[in-house]
């Protein structure tokens, strides 16, 4: 834009250049012959009304494109400070157990059959996506420690897959975390709606170095059960 901006005060600048030059040399003519004083007259009118409308077009132009910048900066600002707030929903649901030992999941805890999951599949907005990946990352953080949570619709079969990737993990709670997955995984059987999740994680083992493990579930059809998934190594 700043670029386009310049072109056009180059062009501008051009064009008022040339109606200048036009002018002086509009002036510079004369003739004793009445007849022909009449015509450079009324040549001159001409192009003064011609200088006019050019410079009627170009001011408006100029005001709309200063009106897009302003626009789009405006925009800008508003997309920056949603994203600060959408940040700050982040931290402020993290900060809320940060530093605190992993929870062992008791079925039923959460009521995960509860949560309406047929209206997370039918969601067609990002922003109630954006809300329901931050619930659950608010509601699970207590049993897998500070984690994010990715949702992904298919719209065709009306399932969902959930991606949960918790991190900085000391050994001892990944191993709860790891125990709370079957409490979970038991819990979800009955929603239909979920053919696919899977945790994955980032955690210090025995001797502090860091590790990686992802365990995942899968079911074949919505008749069937959530079934771990037997991954190489």
């Amino acid at each position: 834009m700043t670029i386009f901006m310049f072109v056009l005060v180059a062009i501008l600048f051009l064009f008022f250049s040339y109606q200048l030059y036009v002018r002086f040399q509009l002036e510079s003519l004369d003739s004793d012959s009445p007849k022909m004083k009449r015509k450079i007259n009324f040549y001159k009118y001409q192009e003064n009304n011609r200088s006019l409308l050019f410079l009627m077009i170009a001011a408006i132009i100029f005001c709309l494109i200063l009106f897009g910048i302003l626009y789009n900066q405006d925009a800008l600002r508003k997309d920056n400070k949603d994203l600060e707030l959408k940040i700050g929903e982040i931290k402020d649901a993290r900060g809320g157990a940060s530093g605190a030992e992993i929870e062992s999941y008791k079925e039923n805890s959460l009521k995960l059959t509860e949560f309406p999951w047929k209206k997370v599949v039918e969601s067609r907005d990002a922003q109630t996506l954006d809300n329901y990946e931050l619930q659950f990352l608010r509601d699970w953080q207590p049993f897998f420690g500070e984690a994010n949570v990715a949702i992904m619709i298919s719209q065709k079969t009306e399932t969902l897959t959930i991606s949960v990737f918790p991190t900085a993990l000391t050994f001892s709670d990944f191993q709860t975390a790891e125990k709370n997955i079957e409490t979970f995984i038991n819990e979800l059987q009955p929603v239909k709606e979920i053919t696919m999740i899977d945790f994955n994680f980032t955690y210090r083992d025995k001797t502090n170095k860091l590790s990686k493990k992802s365990i995942v579930y899968t079911r074949e059809s919505k008749e069937s059960n959530l079934e771990k998934v037997v991954l190489e190594k």
